[in-house]
């Protein structure tokens, strides 16, 4: 098994010979934010809290299948944050109690996307389109306080859906610049264990906007 693992660099390596992809740097700056989902039967509440600026970078790698379609994918260093406020009504004072809990969470980014290029909008420039998917990977979590203890561990894994447009910008044959916006969903609860005070299941999915700009070569 160890062998075989050695041995994925090289055969990625081929491939990417083999193919002729075009290789390209790429960072997204955006807003991290989250879709929560609690449903208790008493009076309490946990809802999404604020959204941060945050931007994820790494490679990325075309496959041309035609002149206007290429695959797309590659590897991305994700930085993420969850937000989450928890409310409840205090009987004796009458009023709602608020605690807001922040947790930082990394992922490694594994996209498979296919794009759809148009004809030039202007000498050497055109519009393209990408739609698809990206596993990924928790490399690193820590709540922001020690006191923070409504989510007691994340998933290790989590799935989204990826979709964008974009301007490619190709005056020199080997040299392109691109930028897009882009909305990443994601479709998996990443809480797996939460405390066991909560009154119900707790459910966050991790969303991103963010504007994509690269060089391809």
């Amino acid at each position: 098994m160890k062998k075989c693992l050695a041995l994925l660099p090289l055969l990625f390596s081929c491939v990417i010979c083999i193919a002729q992809p075009n290789i390209g740097l790429t960072v997204s700056p955006g807003f991290s934010f989250t879709r929560t989902t609690y449903q208790p039967s008493d009076d309490s509440q946990v809802s999404k809290g604020d959204m941060a600026f945050r931007a994820k970078f790494g490679l990325e790698i075309d496959f041309p299948i035609t002149e206007t379609y290429a695959f797309s994918t590659g590897i991305l260093f994700a930085p993420k944050k969850i937000s989450v406020v928890a409310s409840d009504f205090d009987q004796i004072t009458t009023s709602i109690i608020n605690q807001k809990e922040e947790y930082k969470a990394q992922y490694l980014q594994i996209p498979a996307t296919l794009k759809l290029f148009t004809s030039e909008i202007q000498p050497d420039l055109r519009l393209f389109f990408q739609l698809g998917f990206m596993g990924e990977i928790l490399l690193y979590d820590q709540a922001f306080d020690k006191d923070y203890i409504m989510i007691e561990k994340f998933r290790f894994f989590d799935f989204s859906f990826t979709g964008g447009i974009g301007v490619e910008y190709g005056a020199e044959i080997n040299t392109r610049l691109y930028a897009g916006v882009f909305y990443d969903r994601g479709l998996v609860n990443v809480v797996r264990d939460q405390n066991d005070d909560l009154a119900a299941d707790l459910s966050i999915r991790m969303d991103m906007l963010h504007l994509k700009v690269g060089v391809k070569f």
